[in-house]
């Protein structure tokens, strides 16, 4: 797609993260598609190599403060549609109706790889405290017959 239509795409996606967040319409983030330009990463998705980001393109990425704003911003609002406060690493204390896992163990996946690649050690700590916290419940972080257990246990990736 390029970098462009990345940030053209990315942009319009938070500006509906932020509406659905004002009105607490937290199920909005459960329904809809976003993961692929919200959280860009080295691996191909559905859309192939369409929404991919490699090395360089996070490079020239970073350099453009309103996308690193947005795209932080992003991870953010994502993480508490999840009922996880981002910047404290635990549960939301009195969450809004909507707020909570939904079973999207991809888009969890999907943010933390991409804010790990991003250079985001902070916010890939949060969120992997978030994987854990659920895998500790029983549940697996497999997507489509693909174990995503590996970056949350041991950072390597067995698909390189």
């Amino acid at each position: 797609m390029g970098l462009e239509k990345l940030k053209q795409t990315h942009a319009k996606q938070i500006e509906l993260f932020e509406a659905w967040a004002a009105l607490d319409h937290w199920e909005e983030f459960h329904s809809s598609h976003y993961d692929w330009w919200t959280f860009p990463i080295n691996k191909p998705s559905a859309y192939g190599l369409a929404w991919t980001v490699f090395e360089g393109d996070i490079t020239d990425l970073k350099k453009d403060r309103i996308f690193i704003d947005h795209y932080l911003r992003g991870v953010d609002l994502v993480s508490a549609s999840w009922g996880w406060s981002l910047s404290r690493k635990t549960y939301i204390e009195q969450p809004k109706t909507g707020q909570g896992w939904h079973n999207w163990p991809v888009r969890l996946f999907k943010a933390a790889l991409s804010v790990k690649l991003f250079g985001y050690a902070d916010h890939f700590e949060s969120l992997k405290t978030l994987a854990l916290e659920i895998m500790n419940t029983g549940e697996e972080m497999e997507y489509n017959g693909h174990d995503l257990n590996w970056l949350f246990i041991t950072g390597i990736d067995p698909h390189p």
